[in-house]
């Protein structure tokens, strides 16, 4: 009688195990998964690019009167701009080494040089003469995730 009344509470036991704790234990498991996933930074890039920090406003003004430029209006350290492409003539060219980069310093401005490696949207970029009424592609880079970003003339910049 003793040895099957310890043979039941041993199947109860066993029971009890594989039917609530081993789940339990499965379930609770699962609840670290949504955290290990990696985060989306591109679209925390095109939020920012529509409305947020990252303001790039093209000047598109005709030639005759100064050179179009690419002003950001508020310096931002860890945005770069890789490239600059433009719509010619139903075409998709890329622009990047005639971009300038300028230093704007009162009352004169200060060319850097030119668009060559990704940088920091700390300057102001002047684009050649011949693309002041294009659409423009901007690449940008932002913490190792790139974005492509539209401008029209005279607009600021937005993401799709």
């Amino acid at each position: 009688m003793k040895a099957q009344s310890s043979f039941l509470g041993f199947l109860i036991a066993i029971v009890i195990i594989v039917l609530i704790l081993i789940p339990t234990f499965l379930l609770i498991l699962d609840y670290s998964k949504p955290s290990a996933k990696p985060y989306d930074l591109s679209q925390v890039i095109k939020r920012q690019i529509n409305g947020g920090a990252i303001v790039i406003y093209f000047n598109s003004t005709p030639p005759s009167l100064s050179k179009p430029m690419l002003i950001v209006p508020k310096p931002i350290n860890y945005t770069y701009l890789t490239a600059v492409y433009s719509i010619y003539n139903g075409q998709i060219i890329n622009i990047t080494t005639l971009v300038q980069i300028v230093k704007i310093k009162v009352p004169f401005s200060q060319v850097i040089g030119n668009l060559t490696k990704p940088t920091p949207l700390v300057y102001n970029f002047t684009l050649p003469s011949k693309f002041w009424n294009t659409t423009l592609i901007l690449q940008l880079n932002y913490y190792n995730t790139t974005i492509f970003a539209t401008v029209y003339p005279n607009e600021t910049a937005f993401s799709s």
